[in-house]
């Protein structure tokens, strides 16, 4: 009877540990924070583990770093090439602190980009006024004297 039970239940934790498995591995992360994803892929590795799945450590790691988005591969770069062992939880706070870095990186760049183009107009057009009159120079008199500095406050910068 015993024998017939572990029978019956061994085909349930088999495929329970397989749908685990499976979870773990399609899991990407998607526009939430880097924490909940990694919160969400270790409840799928302790789920794995707790069915019976035997996971080292770097599986557990390689797993939870190819589920994230492209714009973490230069942190995944860095770890490899600098060979780190990390816990998984170790792994999310090193990834929160990517994650805020990257996020600076992003308002920088949406602020740089966001500013109108300087130099030429595109194409090499140019401006209506600089083909009727020619090139434009000011001539010194009608160059604005300079003022006070507003960081030091010493005339003549």
């Amino acid at each position: 009877m015993i024998q017939t039970l572990d029978g019956m239940f061994a085909k349930s934790s088999n495929t329970a540990r397989q749908a685990a498995i499976g979870a773990l591995m399609n899991t990407r992360m998607t526009g939430r924070s880097v924490r909940d994803h990694c919160l969400k892929m270790m409840a799928h590795i302790s789920t794995a583990e707790v069915m019976g799945a035997k996971l080292e450590q770097e599986m557990k790691i390689d797993m939870i770093l190819e589920s994230l988005p492209n714009s973490f591969s230069q942190f995944k770069m860095n770890y490899n090439m600098n060979k780190l062992k990390l816990t998984p939880v170790e792994l999310m706070h090193e990834l929160e602190s990517a994650e805020r870095s990257l996020g600076k990186q992003e308002s920088a760049y949406h602020a740089e980009s966001s500013s109108k183009p300087k130099g030429k107009p595109k194409g090499g057009k140019k401006n209506k006024k600089q083909k009727e009159i020619g090139p434009a120079v000011k001539p010194a008199a009608m160059k604005k004297p300079k003022g006070k500095c507003f960081k030091c406050g010493q005339k003549g910068h």
